[in-house]
């Protein structure tokens, strides 16, 4: 039985302790949490399962629109340009990506993944609950030319098995019909049939119960990971607030940490935090049962138990997830109008930021790293609930 240590307890870290345990390693998890998917974006992400929807960030029609982004006068993306010579090197990457070939492959390389990671979820729901609801998804476009863009994808996509289908108002209305209800004129919606939803904050905490009564995995949380030891290009030690692990394997699953961490060790990973919000209330007889994206808006919809989850905004530029007020009030007015009878918002509207740790191409990171017995799964972006049971599968193969 050979021994791993996994740094991270969040989607990512937790379903590679369970590929890990599953193919017979004695398996430790350290997070700085008191529990699992406590920090992080897997606390209060959008609870979309988007298998069919992988597109990539890094496209020509962002690029187009960079002025509006710069200048703020997108209430649903910024792009906050910092002196730190990380961003502009991650930015150049970035827009090197941003090409109609770079955007089609990084978008197939992804929705690849998301396949695989779609079967991981149907076998893991029979043993953990997560609210998991085979729900589909419905995007909705307000522009023509918006709507022209995803109908020459989505016959891409469709050649590797996304099965999306074009729809008109009519059709999307009779598909959900709560979008009667939606306070906003659109042209055409793509519905995904395959997408599906589930509480990935719940997943964390049951999937820690199996991995303990099980498996027999290890947890040491409330311990902060500082730094990486090496010695002769191998990996060494991992350093702790609560002092020294030694070890031979480790797998980086820290999120938009993980840069930060893998620097101590010589490794530079092109991840750059981008910050979202979301936020929680009573989902009411209202609430559409598909999930729903507004893409123009950059707004999820989706229902987890009898809770509506909102989430939404992409600000690029900071490095911490402070809490705007300002900007989760943006995100709360939008939804108020997108679907005013949808959730109770005079409830509790459980507040949530956080950051996602975004590529260049937005492919994450899986594999061996240069340092010798360190492992990365990271760099998920948006879509770490989505691709995670994919990933952790893929490296658990490369430590075996």
């Amino acid at each position: 039985m050979r021994e791993v240590f996994v740094m991270g307890a969040g989607v990512v870290g937790m379903t590679t302790a369970y590929a890990l345990a599953c193919r017979g390693h004695a398996v430790t998890v350290i997070d700085v949490g008191t529990a699992p998917a406590e920090r992080g974006a897997s606390f209060g992400n959008g609870a979309q399962l988007s298998y069919a929807f992988t597109d990539a960030l890094a496209s020509p029609s962002l690029v187009a629109n960079l002025p509006k982004y710069l200048l703020g006068r997108d209430p649903a993306f910024r792009l906050i340009p910092t002196l730190s010579p990380e961003f502009w090197a991650w930015s150049l990457r970035f827009l090197a990506n941003a090409s109609k070939a770079s955007f089609e492959r990084n978008t197939i390389e992804v929705l690849k993944l998301a396949m695989e990671s779609r079967r991981g979820f149907t076998n893991l729901s029979r043993k953990v609950d997560f609210d998991h609801r085979s729900t589909g998804k419905i995007n909705l476009y307000s522009s023509p030319e918006a709507l022209r863009n995803v109908e020459a994808l989505t016959r891409l996509k469709n050649k590797y098995g996304a099965e999306q289908l074009i729809l008109t108002p009519n059709e999307a209305i009779e598909r959900e019909p709560a979008l009667a209800g939606y306070g906003h004129a659109f042209v055409g919606a793509l519905w995904s049939p395959f997408d599906e939803a589930g509480d990935s904050w719940l997943f964390c905490q049951n999937l820690h119960r199996l991995l303990q009564s099980d498996y027999g995995v290890k947890f040491r949380f409330d311990t902060e990971i500082n730094s990486l030891k090496t010695r002769n290009g191998k990996l060494n030690a991992i350093v702790t607030n609560a002092g020294e692990f030694q070890c031979e394997r480790a797998v980086m699953a820290l999120g938009v940490w993980s840069a930060a961490i893998a620097k101590s060790s010589g490794i530079r990973l092109p991840i750059w935090p981008m910050q979202g919000y979301s936020l929680t209330v009573p989902a009411t007889r209202m609430a559409p049962s598909s999930s729903i994206t507004d893409t123009a808006r950059k707004v999820v919809f989706c229902k987890i138990g009898d809770k509506l989850r909102i989430a939404g905004l992409a600000d690029i530029g900071n490095r911490r997830a402070h809490f705007r007020p300002d900007r989760f009030q943006t995100l709360l007015e939008t939804a108020r109008r997108i679907f005013p009878e949808a959730g109770d918002y005079n409830a509790e509207l459980n507040a949530w930021t956080g950051l996602r740790p975004m590529t260049p191409n937005s492919q994450p990171i899986v594999g061996a790293s240069k340092v010798a017995g360190l492992f990365l799964n990271c760099g998920h972006g948006s879509l770490g609930w989505t691709l995670c049971m994919a990933t952790a599968a893929r490296l658990a193969a490369i430590i075996n």
